[in-house]
């Protein structure tokens, strides 16, 4: 059963602080002087210089500022002051981008991110990671705030982060879009930043001529920054301690002792899979908010300590208590449909809960309680599943009330 309107919770929109500055990082004086010493290095490598469209309006740019609701940063103004878009150009202004005119800004079609949360692809267990610098973009796919400017031709986009992270300035230039959906990736603090590496780059000869285009090594991220995944049989502290303090997604097998999670203070992705029942103690002081158990029993008393905690996948031989999760303050998604549970009716007390993946007996046994939390998609297996590992499923989807016997 799934409730057609109920919009994934956005880990982003719950992020806290406003950003240490409301200034824009680039100078449009600047951004306009690099814009004319890129295209003039332009000609000079090609032999020849390509022509821009006419430059936009005012009224162009406010119109678009109005329906953003937001005032562009003024050094990408600056430059919409010289052309409206880079138009036809074999070689874009941004690196393999071509730079969208006005009228194109906000006419993306974002069906890549309808895709990336229907619920066959289980978007209760993704996470979106935090960026580098940590805390500059705040852990989304998409906001509002993020005015695309220039399209990759391949899902993904440039834009101006009008939305900024408490570590983020206003105008930092962001990628988003298709490879772009479990993690934002921070490009520079402003359009000039990037425009002054691309032009620092020709200088250079940090160039590769590929028929009649430029590739520009300006050591700029062109896909997400890799957040470390430790993925190991039989985790120590030792190797975990060499995959680095900024690992935000773990996944081992055959573990035996959590001490290695030391090691990985920024996890925020955890699955754990055990043919014993290992101490998960040193859980309660991560902030671990998907977390997966495969184990022969699982005592969520330390995870339930995790106020980051919001999806919560349990796979395990014996009985397991629910009652610690009541403390959990943002726990949204719960799957037990491969646990015995010891007290079902726990989940009536799980009010911020919206997604609960259960077998058929468990939910026949739930429905004939009162005063069930104000569930938006439940998950029912005819019996307790066979779990590949990680855990996925292969989903029927109905639209209509759940079973109720």
């Amino acid at each position: 059963m799934i409730d057609e309107d109920f919009v994934l919770p956005d880990r982003g929109d719950e992020q806290e602080g406003a950003p240490e500055s409301a200034v824009p990082a680039g100078d449009p004086d600047e951004a306009v002087r690099l814009f004319h010493s890129y295209r003039r290095l332009m000609a000079q490598i090609l032999g020849y210089e390509e022509e821009l469209p006419e430059p936009a309006s005012e009224e162009d740019l406010a119109a678009v500022e109005d329906r953003f609701g937001v005032v562009l940063p003024p050094d990408l103004r600056a430059l919409y002051g010289i052309a409206d878009g880079d138009g036809d150009l074999i070689n874009a202004l941004f690196d393999r981008h071509p730079w969208l005119p006005l009228a194109e800004i906000g006419d993306q079609d974002d069906e890549w991110l309808d895709i990336a949360q229907e619920w066959q692809y289980e978007p209760w267990r993704r996470t979106v990671f935090d960026a580098q610098p940590p805390n500059a973009v705040l852990r989304s796919s998409l906001r509002p705030g993020w005015i695309r400017f220039a399209f990759d031709t391949g899902g993904n986009w440039l834009a101006v982060d009008m939305d900024p992270g408490p570590n983020g300035r206003p105008g930092q230039v962001i990628s988003v879009g298709v490879d772009y959906t479990t993690e934002p990736t921070y490009i520079a603090d402003s359009v000039t930043t990037f425009l002054r590496r691309l032009v620092e780059a020709l200088e250079r000869g940090d160039y590769r001529r590929h028929d009649e285009s430029l590739w520009i090594d300006a050591d700029l991220p062109q896909l997400p920054v890799e957040h470390a995944t430790y993925s190991e049989d039989r985790p120590s502290l030792a190797r975990a301690m060499r995959a680095g303090p900024r690992v935000q997604e773990v996944r081992v097998v055959d573990v035996e002792d959590c001490a290695f999670l030391a090691a990985v203070p920024e996890v925020r992705s955890l699955a754990l899979s055990s043919k014993g029942s290992p101490d998960l103690t040193p859980l309660g002081d991560r902030p671990v908010e998907y977390l997966e158990l495969d184990v022969e029993s699982a005592d969520l008393t330390a995870p339930a300590r995790n106020r980051e905690l919001r999806s919560l996948s349990i796979t395990c031989v014996r009985p397991v208590e629910l009652a610690p999760l009541r403390t959990v303050p943002n726990l949204w998604a719960l799957d037990i449909a491969a646990a015995p549970v010891a007290d079902i009716a726990t989940v009536t007390q799980l009010k911020g809960l919206r997604y609960l993946e259960v077998t058929q007996d468990q939910w026949r046994e739930l429905s004939e309680l009162d005063d069930l939390p104000p569930l938006a998609v439940v998950g029912i297996h005819p019996h307790r599943p066979e779990r590949d590992w990680p855990s996925s499923t292969d989903w029927v989807t109905s639209y209509d009330d759940p079973p109720r016997s």
